[in-house]
């Protein structure tokens, strides 16, 4: 539908989508209502930080370094055994 064919309202006709008694500003109450509403909507999709994480992912990081220690180790015994 074209908007230039949709009838339009013409200049003297009041607004009967606007309830006349209604204010156009947000009260300071609603204001932070709303904040904090959104605050804690985003709180709530927040990753939790749990410790059980955090000692899994040490745990999971020193494995790391021993095997990769293990490795250099056993790369510096071939080389010297060798005469590389």
């Amino acid at each position: 539908m074209s908007t230039l064919l949709a009838p339009q309202r013409q200049p003297g006709e009041p607004d009967t989508l606007r309830l006349p008694s209604r204010d156009d500003r947000i009260s300071l109450v609603d204001r932070a209502a709303l904040h904090l509403g959104l605050r804690l909507l985003l709180w709530s999709t927040r990753t939790p930080r749990l410790a059980d994480v955090r000692d899994r992912h040490s745990e999971a990081f020193r494995r790391q370094e021993d095997a990769a220690q293990r490795e250099r180790a056993y790369v510096r015994g071939v080389i010297l055994s060798r005469g590389l």
